[in-house]
């Protein structure tokens, strides 16, 4: 207990207080030190609190952003995979004209007119 009342004095000096104060630690201002302590030791605590409850908000908002993000990543795959089975599809559509005579030709008009379209194209944008 004697170790607590000299811990004022102690510190007081050290920052310039110097070793004026009258009593050494008791009667009326070593209770006002100790009663000084506890509100600085009550205002620690809650900005400690405070700080402890922002943390929580920030992880729960981190923890809600991930789920949204997740949600966004397994509807992207979704689509591709829905994508994937359409460029198939017009593959295998593809393969089939071709594969036939009379509708190769037919392919490769239209074919023409694609890139004669891009080429008309370029060539008025340029």
């Amino acid at each position: 207990m004697s170790k607590n009342r000299r811990m004022p004095r102690e510190r007081s000096s050290l920052f310039g207080g110097g070793g004026s104060s009258s009593s050494g630690g008791a009667g009326p201002s070593g209770s006002f030190n100790q009663y000084d302590e506890e509100r600085e030791n009550d205002r620690a605590v809650d900005e400690i609190a405070s700080r402890a409850s922002a943390l929580k908000r920030i992880t729960i908002d981190i923890q809600e952003e991930a789920e949204q993000q997740q949600a966004l990543l397994d509807n992207m795959g979704n689509y591709m995979d829905k994508s994937k089975n359409l460029v198939g599809n017009v593959s295998r559509y593809f393969n089939k004209v071709l594969k036939e005579n009379k509708h190769r030709r037919y392919a490769y008009y239209v074919m023409g007119l694609v890139v004669l379209f891009l080429l008309l194209y370029r060539w008025m944008s340029g």
